[in-house]
């Protein structure tokens, strides 16, 4: 297997070279339209796409982004380890550089060819065209800087640079066909998966659905798929903490949080109820921080875990970089 990455001014004609090269190489092309279908296939919105998209910065990038960006890197890498792919921008140039079977490639134009490119698709005027070019470009090059603190357009990031007005689409994805054949970049899937268990983006374990466990409530089952997909760890109600006992000791009262995961130390608990149905619940869990102060637990509530599913808001911390108490907490 193999990793090829384009790079692409707007409208130098990238993403039509990027789908020549696919096909003749006959790698997967990782553009836009696989990942939306990616995101529908595991049952999510599509905002987390939008902010991972150096075209589209949008407001909540500032706030959210590094959250995108690491749910962005999570799919590539999986990909990677199961085929060769074509990956188009997301910064493909920057995750993948350290890879010794990858390319990568910036595909150019002049100003006057990629002017024409634009006004062939829409009516624009001279001056029109040139401001979207200079806006498309702008975006791409703050999306980069701000998650991965490079420059774009440095030349030392690419293996080719390659300029679309004067060898056009074909004789760009030549090009690029003959260099990746020279590198001898296929072939490798042992040693990509390997590369990518090194860097800590191990691929997630898959799980199939006759071992999902019984969930209560709807609202567990969709978190347990994003935690899926946004590859953390996780176990579904594995201890139940006691909260009071009666006089024989026996335990009368007890927490039971709905998931804890392991790589971060963490409990959570939904609480999707109604708020007539509420307050039972945050008496407990008041007791349970009470009795476990050293116990992390977070709780989403109704429109706290809507949010949660829908922008990831939950923290991304690599597997083995945080510390790991285990499930098997006592009473303090």
């Amino acid at each position: 297997m193999g990793i090829i990455t384009i790079a692409r001014q707007t409208g130098s004609d990238g993403e039509a070279v990027a789908d020549r090269v696919a096909r003749d190489l006959g790698f997967v092309l990782v553009d836009r339209y696989l990942l939306e279908s990616l995101v529908q296939e595991h049952g999510l919105t599509g905002p987390e796409l939008d902010e991972s998209d150096e075209e589209r910065p949008g407001p909540g990038v500032a706030a959210t982004g590094e959250v995108h960006v690491d749910y962005l890197q999570a799919v590539l890498l999986d990909l990677a380890a199961k085929q060769d792919i074509l990956v188009v921008g997301r910064g493909g140039q920057f995750l993948f550089r350290d890879c010794p079977w990858s390319l990568h490639a910036r595909m150019v134009a002049d100003l006057k060819a990629r002017r024409a490119a634009l006004q062939r698709v829409q009516d624009l005027t001279d001056v029109e065209a040139e401001a979207m070019l200079d806006e498309g470009d702008r975006r791409r090059s703050e999306w980069i800087r701000q998650h991965y603190g490079e420059e774009w357009e440095d030349p030392a990031h690419y293996d080719l640079i390659v300029r679309t007005d004067r060898l056009g689409v074909e004789g760009a994805a030549a090009v690029i066909r003959s260099a990746a054949e020279g590198r001898g970049i296929g072939g490798h899937a042992g040693e990509i998966a390997a590369w990518i268990e090194r860097r800590g983006g191990e691929t997630p374990t898959e799980r199939p659905e006759g071992l999902l466990p019984g969930f209560v409530h709807p609202s567990e089952a969709e978190l347990a798929r994003v935690l899926d997909f946004y590859r953390i760890r996780w176990e579904y109600e594995p201890k139940s903490f006691p909260l009071g006992w009666d006089e024989a000791g026996n335990v009368s009262e007890a927490f039971t949080p709905d998931f804890y995961l392991p790589d971060l130390d963490l409990f959570l608990e939904l609480t999707t109820l109604k708020q007539s149905l509420v307050t039972d619940k945050n008496r407990k869990i008041r007791k349970f921080r009470e009795l476990y102060p050293d116990i992390r637990l977070k709780v989403f509530y109704g429109r706290d875990f809507r949010s949660l599913v829908q922008k990831y808001g939950l923290p991304a911390t690599a597997p083995g970089t945080a510390s790991a108490r285990g499930s098997e907490a006592r009473p303090s």
